[in-house]
């Protein structure tokens, strides 16, 4: 819907702007987040720049439209020679960030043209990528329109070395630094703290159908004397009422009526809201490994509970793995596993102590990707601060 509108809103945006422009692209959601910690860097680093954030998909764009800091929220027009020539008339960027997984030819290869510093941020690479295949020769092209790339783990930079791409640069995951300014910033929801009181509290965050079958046992089991904070990872009315009906203990919704008091689960059917819920919560059980794949651990990690997920979709995710193996997530075939395993915990005050301790330590010792990726803006840029 919001396509249509493009170049309409990039035009009124852009015909009077005087300032610097730094574009920074990101496709969806997660990709904002990840770009999120180098946004905030810049724009207070640069105050005299206009930041331009594109978006790919409308779950970032309707979410992050009114975000302080970012001067202009668009989608990206469509990636065609003519389009992004228009594009690149209009903002005229001194300085492009595509986060992750972006790779749009004409809008590279223009950027190119133009010698305007772009840069890659947060990638990661596999090896089934069509960069890395005898047929890959187009997509290996598209790679030497950035200036630098910066990578997520070691095992990328090697692979990029291997097709003799060599302006690459270990990073690191900018996630970590940006839970890790959730964690310093993040109040605790009133309306969720209200909810809680002085409960001891669970959060299912971005949880699926899937997710809830497993769940909704555990809820009814009556085993545990927590209240539970549901946060569905699509609000469908349907699908929330079709897990209400399942449920057996009182049930209440954060948007559209009165909170009962009565209620021990609360079911929020808004958006936006599910990374600050983590705080002081217990256990974190993360939606979608029984699907299409897991969602964000770090967001609950960096809080301290003890996270739990299906044991299906999740080896992709690095930092899923390494809170495995460093016993802090643990991944469940069922709902008897779960109980058990969040039994076990929950009836070993240290051991819940030292997860939440643990859990923080290892999200702190991830950080610092930001820091990398602004001493490249600062010899590239010049220090905002030297005139």
């Amino acid at each position: 819907a919001g396509c249509d509108n493009t170049s309409s809103g990039l035009e009124s945006a852009f015909e009077n702007n005087q300032k610097p422009v730094a574009w920074f692209h990101t496709a969806s959601m997660g990709e904002f987040e990840q770009g999120k910690p180098i946004i905030d860097a810049f724009s207070n680093e640069y105050p005299n720049y206009f930041i331009l954030v594109t978006f790919f998909s409308p779950s970032g764009y309707e979410v992050r439209k009114n975000s302080p800091g970012i001067d202009y929220v668009s989608y990206l027009p469509f990636d065609g020679a003519s389009t992004s020539k228009r594009f690149l008339d209009l903002v005229n960027p001194s300085m492009v960030f595509f986060v992750k997984y972006e790779f749009w030819y004409f809008y590279l290869h223009e950027l190119k043209n133009r010698n305007i510093n772009t840069i890659l941020v947060s990638a990661i690479f596999r090896k089934n990528q069509p960069f890395f295949k005898w047929y890959g020769g187009f997509f290996r092209n598209i790679l030497t329109s950035f200036e630098q790339i910066f990578v997520q783990d070691e095992s990328s930079k090697g692979m990029l070395h291997s097709i003799n791409i060599q302006h690459v640069t270990l990073g690191g995951d900018t996630r970590f630094d940006r839970v890790l300014s959730n964690l310093r910033s993040a109040q605790m929801w009133s309306l969720c703290s209200e909810f809680v009181g002085q409960n001891e509290f669970v959060v299912l965050g971005s949880v699926w159908d899937a997710d809830m079958d497993c769940l909704i046992p555990l809820i009814n089991s009556g085993k545990f004397p927590f209240k539970w904070v549901v946060v569905p990872h699509e609000i469908n009315e349907s699908t929330l009422k079709s897990w209400e009906s399942k449920i057996e203990i009182p049930v209440g919704y954060s948007k559209g009526e009165t909170l009962d008091a009565n209620a021990q689960v609360l079911f929020v059917n808004e958006v936006g809201r599910l990374s600050s819920l983590y705080r002081g919560a217990l256990f974190a059980y993360i939606g979608g490994a029984f699907g299409a794949g897991l969602h964000n651990t770090l967001e609950a990690a960096v809080f301290g509970p003890t996270v739990f997920f299906g044991n299906k979709n999740f080896e992709k995710f690095h930092e899923a793995v390494e809170l495995v193996n460093l016993g802090l997530a643990f991944p469940v075939v069922n709902s008897q596993e779960l109980e058990e395993k969040m039994l076990e915990i929950y009836h070993s005050e240290d051991l819940l102590v030292q997860k939440q301790v643990q859990s923080r330590q290892f999200v702190a010792s991830h950080a610092g990707a930001t820091a990398c990726i602004m001493n490249y803006v600062r010899i590239n840029l010049g220090h905002p601060y030297a005139e």
